[in-house]
């Protein structure tokens, strides 16, 4: 398989060797979330001629607005439906899958998800910066716990957030770029 040609068939959604590792209540760190071929494809989207991109809010963020890419990671989105709902004991439904490309600066103020979001997985598919410095990028520091706790902002990690308490987070800007893919999930209203 080619990074570049993945078929959602191709995908294995979760890796082999994911890990949840609980961080605080209703909030785990992910680790080795995805295969190593799904992991390259993910970082190559940004590169890929055929997608379409938009600046969103805050600045300095693109986000995948169109493309092939973006229908195979909505599918993926769909794809991990089951592993979620085993984990979570909830029934959830695909809201939707987003390819952030964070640019040097860029910083989000803390905020809560919207109250729709039950669940929100996000994973960090490559960092470019200077570790150690002051200046390096970061993962979402969430803020419902004292200290607050930062999500690793590690390659191929990240966080996965059961919503029904609205954590407050927030991402303190860095000097470097940052590669994410995101899910966003519902309840299902299904019987």
């Amino acid at each position: 398989m080619t990074h570049n040609n993945i078929n959602t068939e191709e995908v294995n959604c979760f890796g082999q060797d994911v890990k949840f590792e609980l961080a605080a209540p209703n909030l785990w760190w992910v680790h080795n979330t995805f295969d190593d071929d799904t992991l390259k494809w993910m970082q190559s989207i940004y590169v890929n001629l055929d997608n379409k991109f938009e600046v969103t809010r805050p600045e300095r963020r693109l986000l995948l607005a169109d493309g092939a890419d973006n229908r195979t990671l909505q599918e993926i989105g769909r794809m991990l439906v089951p592993s979620l709902e085993k984990m979570l004991d909830l029934k959830l439904n695909l809201m939707i899958s987003k390819f952030w490309l964070d640019l040097p600066y860029f910083g989000c103020q803390p905020h809560g998800d919207s109250s729709e979001i039950i669940v929100t997985l996000q994973i960090y598919v490559d960092v470019k910066h200077i570790e150690d410095h002051q200046l390096r990028m970061y993962g979402a520091e969430f803020m419902h716990v004292d200290p607050l706790i930062e999500a690793p902002i590690i390659e191929n990690c990240g966080y996965l957030n059961l919503n029904t308490d609205q954590k407050i987070h927030q991402v303190t800007w860095g000097c470097g770029t940052r590669q994410s893919v995101t899910f966003q999930y519902n309840l299902a209203t299904d019987n």
